[in-house]
């Protein structure tokens, strides 16, 4: 089991009275309605994210460090997120076909 932790950035709307949470590493953004079901939503995205990534071999970003994110956003709230992801995650069948799609069009795309 690999432990990661990646910094996120809080943004709140005003107008809409919503949250935003954004995770600068991975691009993935997540929201809510509470800061705390849009953090619960960032830590479940970033889960997902990241066991795909372990099962499709891809490589992941490094993390920023919390430092460094809080002077890159000196006016925002800067949080720590993070999850665990097992060893050795298997492909399912849905995921495989995607996988073989995304290969066969990269492919298709050189030619």
């Amino acid at each position: 089991m690999k432990k990661f932790i990646y910094p996120v950035v809080l943004f709140s709307d005003k107008t809409d009275k919503t949250y935003t949470v954004l995770f600068p590493d991975l691009d993935i953004v997540a929201c809510g309605e509470t800061v705390e079901e849009a953090y619960v939503q960032a830590e479940e995205y970033l889960k997902a994210y990241l066991e795909f990534a372990s099962k499709m071999g891809a490589t992941v970003p490094e993390a920023t460090k919390y430092e460094d994110a809080l002077k890159l956003n000196p006016q925002r709230f800067v949080l720590l997120a993070d999850t665990d992801v097992e060893d050795g995650l298997a492909l399912n069948s849905q995921e495989e076909a995607y996988k073989n799609f995304v290969q066969k069009y990269l492919v298709d795309a050189e030619e």
